[in-house]
C-alpha cells in the first residue's frame, strides 16, 4: 500500500449503500476506487484480476456472505485489509470484533469512514488477514447450531447454551441447567469430536465441560465448579487432565 493512495473495492449488494459509500470515498483524497461488485462472486472474479489494498465488504448478501468471500480471499494467498460493513447484528459485530478486524455500520458515516482509513493507513499488522479469518471462522463455528440425534428424531442445540455432558453408556446427556437436558443418541467420545475444541473440555472419562461457565477450580481437591444463573455443578477432575485444564486458564491470572 502506497502512503500517498488507497486502492479500494466495495462489495454490496445493496445499490444505496454502494452509491453512498463511492460518494463518500470519492470525495476523500488518496482513495482510488478500483472495482464495485454486487456479489461475492462477482468481487471474487476481479480479485483474480486486480487486488486492491483494501475492501469495504458487506456482511449479509444473497447466496454467499462477506465471511464466505473472505475465506475465499484467504485461499487466493492475497492480503488486502478488510472493513466489514453491516446493518447493527450483534452476532456478526461479535465475531468480526472477536476476530480483530474493523467495521462500519450502515448507513455509513462519512466521519466514522474517515476513522476507519485513518486506522488503515497507520496499521502496522497488514499481513495478519490469516490469523484474523481463522479466528473469525473459530467464533462462528463456536456460535452455529450442532444438530445432535435423539430417541424421538433429533435437535438443533446451541453449543454456548451447554453447561457440561456426561456419559450415559451409549448415549450422552446434555445438560442445561439442572432441570433441562437432553438424551442424545451418541457415546461422549463422539460428542467431544463434534463440539467446538476451544469451548469444551473433556475433564474426565464420562464429563465435558464449557469453558464459559467455569467459576472455580480447587487444585488440591481437584473439584471444579460451573455456574449459571444460580445454579452451580461441581465435578472431580481427574488426576491426569488437572495439569492441562490449569493451563488453559492462564490467561485468565492478573
Amino acid at each position: 500500500m502506497k502512503e500517498d493512495k488507497i486502492t479500494v473495492m466495495i462489495v454490496d449488494d445493496d445499490i444505496k449503500s454502494q452509491q453512498v459509500l463511492e460518494y463518500h470515498l470519492r470525495s476523500i483524497p488518496g482513495i482510488e476506487i478500483l472495482s464495485i461488485a454486487s456479489s461475492a462472486d462477482e468481487a471474487y472474479r476481479f480479485l483474480l484480476e486486480t487486488v486492491p489494498d483494501l475492501i469495504f465488504l458487506d456482511v449479509e448478501m444473497p447466496g454467499k456472505t462477506g465471511f464466505d468471500l473472505l475465506y475465499e480471499i484467504r485461499k487466493l494467498g492475497i492480503k488486502p485489509c478488510i472493513i466489514f460493513q453491516t446493518a447493527f447484528d450483534k452476532y456478526a459485530i461479535e465475531a468480526i470484533k472477536h476476530a480483530a478486524f474493523d467495521y462500519l455500520l450502515k448507513p455509513i458515516d462519512k466521519e466514522e469512514l474517515l476513522k476507519a482509513l485513518a486506522r488503515v493507513r497507520n496499521s502496522r499488522h497488514q499481513h495478519t488477514l490469516e490469523e484474523k479469518v481463522e479466528s473469525l471462522i473459530s467464533r462462528i463455528k463456536s456460535a452455529e447450531k450442532i444438530r445432535f440425534n435423539t430417541r424421538a428424531g433429533f435437535i438443533l442445540i446451541d453449543p454456548g447454551e451447554i453447561i457440561y455432558c456426561k456419559a450415559d453408556w451409549s448415549y450422552t446427556e446434555i445438560w442445561f441447567l439442572k432441570e433441562k437436558k437432553e438424551v442424545v443418541t451418541m457415546n461422549i467420545g463422539k460428542l467431544e469430536s463434534i463440539l467446538p475444541s476451544e469451548k469444551f473440555i473433556r475433564i474426565s472419562r464420562s464429563i465435558i465441560i464449557n469453558k464459559d461457565h467455569v467459576n472455580r477450580l480447587n487444585c488440591k481437591t481437584r473439584i471444579i465448579t460451573l455456574s449459571k444463573t444460580n445454579d452451580k455443578y461441581e465435578f472431580k477432575i481427574s488426576q491426569e487432565n488437572l495439569k492441562s485444564l490449569k493451563g488453559l486458564f492462564l490467561s485468565y491470572q492478573d
